[in-house]
């Protein structure tokens, strides 16, 4: 648990200015009980960083990303939806069972159907949410690359990946 807890301490005071002008802050929830962990794994098969990330914070507002609460994580095809687009893209992270190494995270373009891995572990995933959201004011969609293509942040390799299959960015 040592090095997600050592994140969220380092990130719980940043702040950060929108692209709009706006102040973002790191605001962690209180953590999810012994129990209410312990009935969130019945649930579902939760890789291990996750349960360390809902034993410290349940949920979370990154900047200007929302991470789920446990009463919204969504358990599909051996993946867990935690983030949103709000546009029937998600970010998830894969389980044990996923063919995806356990713990990796992945961006879900409308179906579970149509993933690609975006991060080795949610520690990374969070560190480079922070870390383009400070410099840009914001975090990039895929879809923003088709305007940007030469910018870089943590998904802009999803286009590239998509290319030639059928999924909603390629339409």
């Amino acid at each position: 648990m040592t090095r997600i807890k050592e994140l969220l301490e380092q990130i719980s005071d940043l702040t950060a200015e929108g692209e709009d002008g706006d102040d973002y802050e790191v605001e962690m929830q209180d953590p999810l009980s012994g129990d209410e962990l312990e009935n969130l794994m019945k649930q579902m098969t939760l890789p291990q960083e996750l349960c360390d990330f809902y034993a410290l914070s349940n949920g979370m507002q990154l900047l200007s990303e929302e991470l789920y609460d446990a009463d919204s994580l969504q358990h599909v095809d051996d993946i867990i939806l935690f983030h949103s687009f709000d546009n029937g893209d998600f970010t998830c992270i894969a389980t044990k069972k996923s063919e995806y190494p356990e713990g990796s995270i992945l961006f879900m373009n409308h179906s579970p159907d149509v993933l690609v891995p975006v991060a080795d572990s949610l520690y990374d995933w969070i560190d480079k949410v922070v870390a383009e959201i400070q410099a840009k004011g914001c975090l990039l969609h895929p879809a923003d690359y088709f305007h940007q293509p030469d910018e870089q942040g943590v998904y802009s390799q999803v286009l590239n990946d998509l290319k030639g299959r059928d999924c909603e960015l390629n339409s």
